[in-house]
């Protein structure tokens, strides 16, 4: 029974990431960028859906390191899907649903060393979010006291 599952959560996957190919080219893509294309609400439509994989995960036991992994990747796939045009290409490019998709073949197969690689997953990106606040901080600290040397 987790084989046909499994089989299911890859072809939904597949049909929101890389149904479609570009012809001469490698280039695959699936209703989830297209729907991005409609303003406003392609992307958290797509978003909702993506959702799926989550729900799954959560179902099969996996763990609050999985479930946060599978997040972060909705979450990319919707707030830079959002940006007119980068957004399209990116959603081309990242694929969440096939990448949420192993995770949770990954999770049937070992879900302890899926849980260990989402926890080191995470702890990364958390790295990289401090890393680009504090460089953003200290940027706007550069610029106001630019300003203010300008003012005074």
């Amino acid at each position: 029974m987790a084989k046909s599952k499994q089989k299911q959560s890859t072809e939904f996957a597949e049909l929101l990431d890389s149904k479609f190919k570009i012809p001469n080219t490698n280039i695959r893509f699936g209703i989830d960028p297209l729907m991005g294309l409609i303003p406003g609400a392609g992307d958290w439509l797509g978003g909702v859906i993506s959702l799926y994989f989550l729900i799954q995960a959560g179902m099969r036991g996996g763990r609050a390191s999985v479930l946060g992994r599978m997040f972060i990747n909705i979450l990319l796939d919707m707030l830079i899907g959002s940006i007119p045009v980068l957004g399209e290409a990116f959603d081309v490019y990242w694929k969440a649903n096939i990448r949420n998709a192993e995770i949770l073949q990954e999770l049937e197969e070992d879900p302890e060393r899926t849980t260990t690689e989402s926890r080191l997953w995470i702890w990364f990106v958390v790295v990289q979010f401090v890393v680009v606040l504090l460089g953003t901080l200290l940027l706007i600290s550069w610029l106001f006291a630019e300003l203010l040397g300008l003012l005074f």
